[in-house]
């Protein structure tokens, strides 16, 4: 339920509670939820067939890491997204296609990922793939394309100016991961256009894609382990406002490194500023849990959340 900006609220929440409600919330989109835990599941999989070869790659270009990393990762988006999904504010028919939407495209990328990596082949930018397979490809890059569209969809309701729960930290949260996440999407579609992540002499894309997808949990977190110690609303927009912009800074410090061309391992100002700006969200974060765990719960309480009961 969605709570109205006047009628804002919150109370001590303890952990059973969070699970409780946690698991709820997945249970409500049960298919996406599944999808995540399939895509974990595969990366594992991949991961334990890498440790049986001992490292080595599926020839020709079999490269076991990739299809690890990207099956988990899209797996644990996808239970993000599945715990924030009941706070967009769609109709119940427009919550189900959007959700199908999602399993159908990232059913062919978890196919075509796993798949022929298992066959020797890089599923987006083989050099040994036959036209069959090259066809394959491309439709993949439709397909992350498609996939990003549909997030679009998603964010632009969490920006609407006309919502209930406008002075909603956590509303303000996820706004702040949205905007990382475009960029990471962006970042993906980079990395297709230049058929790898390497640009430049030692820059590599992959950690910008990341650390713009973590934000959709990074910021949402703090403003959540904030609202179940009972802060009131406007301390913790303060925080969120605070741990949101040093997320937003590190993903656009790392840009200027990337698009340099140079390692994220580099130093550089740019980097320094990178790790300046996390440690100010680890600080964040550290503060959030602290507030947290801190906080005496009396049994009979049964506390506020964004997560359904």
């Amino acid at each position: 339920m969605i709570r109205t900006s006047t009628a804002y609220e919150s109370k001590p929440v303890p952990l059973a509670e969070i699970l409780r409600r946690t698991r709820n919330r997945l249970v409500e989109s049960r298919p996406l939820a599944l999808m995540g835990i399939l895509g974990i599941v595969l990366g594992l999989i991949c991961l334990a067939v890498l440790a049986v070869r001992g490292g080595a790659p599926i020839p020709p270009e079999g490269d076991l890491t990739k299809s690890a990393s990207f099956d988990i990762a899209v797996g644990i988006y996808l239970l993000t997204v599945a715990l924030l999904l009941p706070e967009a504010g769609f109709s119940d028919r427009g919550r189900k296609r959007w959700m199908w939407w999602n399993i159908g495209l990232v059913t062919y990328a978890y196919s075509i990922e796993t798949i022929q990596i298992f066959r020797g082949l890089d599923p987006r930018f083989s050099r040994h793939a036959s036209p069959i397979d090259q066809i394959a490809g491309l439709v993949f890059f439709v397909q992350a394309l498609a996939l990003m569209v549909v997030f679009f969809v998603l964010a632009a309701k969490f920006f609407k100016r006309d919502r209930p729960d406008a002075n909603s930290p956590l509303l303000l949260a996820i706004r702040y991961g949205c905007v990382t996440a475009v960029g990471a999407f962006a970042a993906g579609i980079w990395m297709s256009v230049i058929q790898g992540r390497v640009t430049g002499q030692a820059g590599n894309i992959l950690p910008l894609h990341a650390l713009g997808f973590h934000g959709l949990q990074a910021v949402p977190m703090v403003a959540l382990l904030l609202d179940w110690a009972g802060v009131d609303a406007t301390k913790s927009r303060n925080w969120v406002h605070l741990t949101g912009t040093a997320w937003v800074t590190a993903c656009a410090a790392v840009a200027y490194q990337t698009v340099a061309g140079r390692s994220v391992f580099d130093a550089s100002p740019a980097i320094l500023v990178s790790g300046f700006v996390l440690t100010v969200w680890g600080i964040g974060a550290l503060y959030a849990f602290w507030k947290w765990a801190r906080v005496p719960i009396r049994p009979e309480s049964p506390g506020i959340s964004r997560m359904p009961t």
